[in-house]
């Protein structure tokens, strides 16, 4: 009998190499893989600044996201414009963890805010409050999200060979 065998077409299926699909490379990134992507990409922006600025924005990194839990997103980028008016090491850290933050609202924006200026730091604050309740909440739920890999990926990116530690201030 000399006919069809689904058992050799199913072995042959498997083993044979696929074509990839003409969609296979266009495939829509998951919010969490765009995240992920930006995240990896501010980071690496950041290779030529100091150890202190670096030491400063790790620990910052790390402290944000319970400080947006305790005292809201508002206060929380409130605290960081106050703090980043002046001309250290701390005030820079603060200025790269608002233009972070200002990049995961606003990706289309494509240009980080100019937080350099008192003016630009103030933008990011008046952005946060002119937005709606619901919005709100939506930007802290994406800031919270997006920052676990900035959590995550900040000591590998800045600080591979563990050289700058866990130093407080």
């Amino acid at each position: 009998m000399t006919g069809f065998d689904p058992f050799a077409a199913a072995l042959n299926n498997m083993t044979a190499a696929k074509q990839p699909s003409a969609d296979a490379d266009q495939q829509p990134l998951t919010r969490a893989q765009k995240d992920l992507r930006q995240a990896v990409e501010l980071l690496e922006a950041m290779a030529g600044a100091s150890d202190g600025v670096k030491r400063n924005y790790l620990r910052r990194v790390k402290d944000f996201p319970a400080l947006v839990m305790q005292v809201g997103l508002a206060q929380a980028v409130a605290f960081s414009v106050d703090k980043a008016g002046k001309n250290d090491d701390r005030a820079k850290a603060h200025r790269l963890l608002l233009n972070h933050l200002h990049a995961v609202w606003r990706p289309e924006a494509g240009q980080p805010v100019n937080v350099e200026t008192g003016a630009g730091r103030e933008a990011v604050l008046k952005f946060l409050q002119g937005v709606s309740t619901a919005e709100y909440r939506h930007l802290t739920r994406r800031t919270l999200a997006a920052w676990v890999y900035f959590r995550r990926l900040s000591e590998s990116v800045l600080d591979p060979d563990g050289k700058l530690g866990e130093e407080r201030e």
